[in-house]
């Protein structure tokens, strides 16, 4: 916790440890809302695309594959065709 201090403008300093530790480097945009007596302060990233890319690499590094281990009876409680009225795949 540190203390800041508001100025007759209305500005405010977030401290440089503060900063780094949500990643704000420079200018930056903030979105400020009040909760309760609290004003919470986040970073918004306007960078999505960017974002969005590591995430797919991310997500694709993993390799993690789908179904990877059978489960014993696991369809004993759902038969085929109603598998496929569900699916659509049967009128």
């Amino acid at each position: 916790m540190e203390y800041s201090k508001i100025d007759k403008q209305g500005r405010i300093v977030i401290p440089s440890r503060i900063r780094k530790l949500i990643g704000v480097e420079g200018e930056a945009e903030v979105l400020i809302r009040v909760e309760g007596g609290r004003i919470v302060i986040e970073p918004v990233s306007r960078n999505l695309e960017e974002r969005v890319k590591e995430w797919v690499e991310t997500a694709l590094s993993m390799r993690v594959e789908p179904f990877s281990e059978e489960v014993e009876g696991a369809w004993k409680w759902m038969s085929e065709d109603y598998a496929k009225r569900k699916l659509g795949l049967l009128s």
